[in-house]
């Protein structure tokens, strides 16, 4: 009798977790106003008031919780076979069923603090750029500003032929990115960055297994940024995922608005550092269309952007590997599962966002 009250207890729960679910994605679905108080008013107010929590801590305590879930999973696994092999099939259908609540609830967890972000369409209102389909005439046009960008600051940062050396640690370059938003703020308002909270993240050099740079914690709102990478990747990493924090989910978006952000102040280095990852985006989607232009734009490049190119490639060489590409099919089917059609491409689709702000760029 008591495991029957237990299993419709667990069973209750269950229930209730999938129609919290299904309600929030009826609401998003059907309800404009629904949608505009999400993100305007209680993901900002959420967001706001997590940074401002954890930002006290100066670990990250997204990446314990990580570290609890994942060993905590374990446990939970061994537990679940041990009763299958001894029989006990009511106890372990009760852990089954403690393993579905668990999910269900955390995924809930993820669409009430973050995940309908994905939803967001607002960067055309934020900047006042509006996107439309590009020729290859124009991806070369950009793909050529792109790299007499990133040649004018290469050097500028006093180096034109070798990999770019500085003082990039954590720290300073986490202060440096929140001035770039203040700066950006003062052309695009919607910027605005308050209750800055970015974070180490605790397993960099693991993470470079998995080909990860950085990432929001979705239910702390912690920015985790890979200090391992190479010094390059680290000011615009930074940048992104700070976007990120703002609610531009879609990481062509993200990437749109933290090179608004890296290039707003006069830092030779993150300007260098925003213009070489949008440049490496731009001669990428060329090359899908025509292999010859995108060489040709490449041949002419200074050495120390093919310097800087070849040591991230250098560095990420023993890292590849089964787990790379696996954790790289996860990644692409979690971002289409999130409305991202074009799943881990899309962060090149951040070429759209661009040519339109070029193109506005040259009228004024």
């Amino acid at each position: 009798m008591e495991t029957r009250a237990r299993f419709k207890k667990k069973i209750v729960r269950i229930v209730l977790t999938l129609t919290a679910i299904l309600l929030l994605n009826g609401l998003f679905a059907w309800s404009n106003r629904f949608s505009d108080f999400y993100f305007h008013r209680w993901y900002k107010w959420s967001s706001l008031a997590f940074r401002q929590v954890t930002g006290i801590v100066p670990f990250s305590i997204g990446d314990v919780i990580y570290t609890a879930w994942i060993v905590g999973g374990i446990f939970y696994l061994l537990k679940l076979c041990y009763k299958v092999v001894r029989l006990s099939w009511e106890e372990a259908g009760l852990q089954l069923l403690r393993g579905i609540q668990f999910l269900l609830s955390v995924y809930l967890a993820f669409i009430v603090l973050w995940g309908h972000n994905y939803e967001r369409n607002s960067l055309t209102i934020d900047t006042g750029l509006v996107t439309g389909t590009y020729n290859t005439r124009q991806l070369y046009q950009l793909s050529d500003t792109l790299r007499q960008l990133v040649n004018l600051e290469k050097a500028n940062t006093g180096d034109t032929t070798g990999v770019m050396k500085t003082d990039t640690a954590a720290i300073p370059v986490f202060k440096r990115a929140v001035t770039a938003y203040e700066a950006a703020a003062k052309n695009w308002p919607a910027l605005e960055y308050k209750a800055p909270c970015i974070k180490k993240a605790l397993f960099g050099h693991w993470l470079n297994y998995i080909g990860i740079t950085g990432y929001l914690n979705p239910f702390t709102n912690e920015a985790q940024v890979n200090t391992t990478t190479p010094p390059v990747l680290q000011p615009f990493i930074t940048c992104h995922e700070i976007a990120h924090q703002l609610g531009y989910a879609p990481e062509e978006e993200a990437n749109f608005v933290g090179y608004l952000a890296a290039t707003s102040i006069p830092d030779s280095h993150f300007r260098y550092a925003a213009h070489f990852d949008m440049f490496m985006y731009s001669v990428r989607q060329l090359g899908y269309r025509d292999t010859t232009l995108a060489k040709n734009i490449w041949n002419r490049t200074v050495p120390g952007v093919k310097a800087d190119y070849k040591a991230i490639i250098d560095f990420y060489e023993p890292y590849t590997g089964k787990v790379d590409e696996y954790s790289t099919l996860l990644y692409d089917r979690y971002l289409k599962a999130n409305k991202q059609n074009k799943g881990i491409r899309s962060y090149s689709e951040v070429t759209t966002w661009l040519i339109a702000y070029f193109k506005i760029k040259a009228k004024s």
